[in-house]
């Protein structure tokens, strides 16, 4: 399995580093690898094959080995691993006190609202995908969430560009997300024929 930084994420941490905000830039840091480490335990749990794994500004992205014809079950539930270890350090910041708590039960709400969203690539939509996809429309239940994200990501730029300067750092991470699923979006047919090519192979 190859482990990876998104390049996104360099001008972030060296904000942070320059602004004095070190232990914040190791708390985030931590939280996203406990939070991919969910996804992990989970795919392998459930006896998915992980190619790689990239850390992401709102937490990362696991590449899996024929992703699409694992079980209904098995995607729903890698896609929500994520999100249950970062409520479980959620729930322990909050029960446990002890220096940092309140920067730690930050990050994690943070994380766990940002990735609950029903948008692609974030587990909520990963997760609303796998339940709305049935044998044969895969790719084309992902298609049209594609575009619901695409359309749901632009609307949230224009909102919050009323609220400039303060919503910059939202507007940016939008526009990460909307030009990821842009990406996704016009290889999704390239990602369908090479499938049904493979398949074709073995039958």
């Amino acid at each position: 399995m190859k482990f990876r930084l998104h390049p996104v994420l360099l001008p972030l941490f060296l904000f942070l580093i320059v602004t004095g905000s070190i232990s914040m830039y190791a708390l985030i840091f931590i939280s996203l690898l406990i939070h991919e480490a969910g996804h992990l335990i989970t795919a392998y749990l459930t006896g998915m094959r992980i190619r790689s794994c990239t850390i992401m500004p709102y937490g990362g992205e696991i590449v899996i080995w024929n992703r699409h014809q694992a079980p209904k079950k098995d995607r729903f539930l890698v896609a929500l691993g994520g999100p249950v270890a970062t409520l479980l350090v959620l729930l322990v910041a909050t029960l446990v006190s002890f220096p940092g708590d309140d920067q730690v039960i930050r990050i994690q709400v943070a994380l766990l609202v940002l990735n609950l969203l029903p948008i692609l690539p974030l587990d909520g939509g990963q997760a609303i995908c796998a339940l709305l996809e049935t044998e044969g429309s895969i790719y084309r239940t992902r298609s049209l969430f594609l575009l619901h994200s695409i359309l749901f990501l632009s609307a949230g730029i224009i909102l919050l560009s009323s609220g400039l300067p303060n919503t910059l750092p939202y507007i940016l991470l939008a526009i990460f997300l909307l030009l990821q699923n842009i990406s996704a979006f016009r290889f999704q047919k390239y990602e369908k024929a090479f499938a049904e090519r493979k398949l074709n192979r073995l039958t």
